[in-house]
């Protein structure tokens, strides 16, 4: 198997159900995991970068999935996320984990952060 976690992602997103989280943003990290679970690991060793998931086109795809100013909810944007790392690369991909914390809550109380994680399997 081989499991590539890309980790700590930060962005400033449009989102949040209330509008003043909407006009202000909100500060996420995301994490993902893309696992492989039959792994050739004579082509791993060549050092090709054909033989592996590039990981810089899925750091995009995240990126402009944040930028929309649509997406109200965590889970919703954990799902988008989601289900385009693995159409991307569903020849690859057995499974991708995608998880999304949200920070500065509007909520009247102490909490450090909300977090969702969604996952194929």
């Amino acid at each position: 198997m081989l499991k590539i976690k890309l980790n700590q992602m930060q962005f400033h997103a449009r989102i949040g159900v209330y509008d003043e989280e909407r006009v202000v943003g909100q500060d996420v990290s995301i994490n993902i995991e893309l696992i492989v679970d039959q792994v050739d690991f004579n082509k791993l060793a060549e050092d090709k970068l054909e033989n592996t998931i590039n990981y810089g086109p899925i750091y995009q795809t995240v990126a402009k999935i944040v930028a929309r100013d649509d997406i109200k909810l965590i889970e919703t944007l954990a799902t988008l996320i989601m289900q385009a790392i693995y159409e991307q690369n569903s020849q690859q991909l057995d499974n991708v984990i995608v998880s999304v914390k949200k920070q500065n809550l509007p909520i009247n109380g102490i909490l450090d952060s909300a977090e969702v994680e969604v996952s194929y399997k």
